[in-house]
């Protein structure tokens, strides 16, 4: 196995990919896993994973679908969009359909309509065309649960819409209806406030919330040590030091600098400051790409200017040390600083401050004003 290949296996840096192992969150997954076993309605099945790009929420709920799978669990997974009913139905005929295999019974007359089923997780015309979201869910959670099954979706990019407040709603009657449902969902922090405002959606109210947070610096200190040992690489204290905190505890820099220091290393090398210079380089290109571009996008004219200032201001910004930059009033500040925190661009730590949500945006903001 050529050493590409096992950087591969250990660093997978596509975002939104899955990579090999998930460093620092091992309590949030056991916790997660630990709902499943209690009753149908306990708290810690319905969860909601709060963070900024690039903190490994789609990673995340990959991880959880797959040990779901394992723990007999039928898994749909959808990102939220209007369709996603209709999509999340379909997913569980999908991935669930292999444990009909044997099924292929086709019920005639009176009877098929009764059940709602034709063959498998298949619907009859009449259950396709009659039934809605619910009555469907409904049904395929019984049909699962012949099969000794529970039914588990995953939302990502979570946001309020009339098909997250059908899929809440549903959700909820299931759950009285005492059908074994979990439900786990990913978004940025603001998208999700809003959503916690919604009347009908109060049922996220009481879903568990996790932060999705860095992670430790050590812990990726630890992890960076071990995967270089086992590609055969060799690496001084200092720099080991180097790489890991260059990452800011962000996993999804985690990934790119791993991956990148084993790419520009040769087998059985040493990792020079020169190789991290290059390593640095090129996985702050792929945050670029991957990070920044889409952050900065959908922003006006004016949201840049503010986030220039604030890149200027430096590490911790408060808000008069900003309003004397931009020379505006607070109140003029006011929309800008509501606006870019709802889109994950920046945090409020405390009262009067703000900080950049995502590393190394402020470097970037102040190379590209010099380019």
């Amino acid at each position: 196995m050529s050493k590409q290949d096992h950087n591969h296996h250990l660093f997978q840096p596509t975002f939104g990919n899955r990579p090999k192992q998930l460093i620092g969150r091992d309590g949030v997954i056991e916790q997660f896993m630990e709902g499943l076993t209690e009753p149908v309605g306990s708290r810690n099945r319905c969860t909601l994973f709060l963070g900024q790009r690039g903190m490994g929420k789609t990673t995340l709920l990959l991880e959880l679908g797959d040990r779901a799978s394992k723990a007999g669990y039928v898994v749909a997974r959808v990102t939220a969009h209007e369709g996603m009913p209709q999509a999340i139905i379909e997913q569980f005929q999908l991935n669930g359909s292999q444990y009909f295999k044997d099924d292929k019974r086709k019920l005639s007359g009176v009877t098929a309509g009764v059940l709602g089923f034709s063959f498998g997780l298949t619907f009859t015309e009449v259950a396709e065309r009659q039934y809605g979201f619910r009555s469907k869910m409904s049904l395929l959670c019984d049909k699962l649960a012949e099969k000794d099954k529970g039914a588990l979706i995953l939302v990502d990019e979570v946001r309020t819409s009339a098909a997250m407040r059908e899929v809440a709603a549903a959700y909820q009657e299931l759950v009285g209806d005492r059908k074994n449902i979990a439900i786990a969902m990913a978004g940025l922090p603001h998208a999700v406030s809003s959503i916690l405002n919604d009347s009908v959606l109060t049922f996220l109210n009481r879903a568990t919330k996790v932060e999705l947070g860095t992670i430790s610096i050590n812990l990726i200190r630890a992890y960076y040590e071990r995967s270089f040992k086992t590609v055969g690489i060799e690496i001084s204290d200092e720099i080991l030091d180097r790489a890991a905190l260059s990452t800011r505890g962000f996993p999804y820099l985690m990934q790119l600098i791993g991956y990148y220091v084993i790419q520009y290393t040769p087998k059985k090398g040493t990792v020079t400051d020169a190789i991290m210079d290059k390593a640095e380089k090129a996985a702050l290109g792929d945050m670029e790409d991957n990070v920044f571009k889409p952050i900065m996008a959908p922003l006006s004219d004016n949201d840049k200017i503010f986030l220039k200032a604030l890149a200027k201001c430096g590490e911790t910004v408060t808000t008069a040390k900003l309003q004397a930059m931009l020379g505006k009033k607070g109140p003029a500040i006011q929309p800008y600083r509501k606006r870019l925190i709802e889109a994950g661009v920046i945090e409020a730590p405390r009262r009067g401050e703000l900080v950049f949500a995502v590393p190394y945006l402020s470097e970037y903001l102040l190379n590209k004003t010099q380019k």
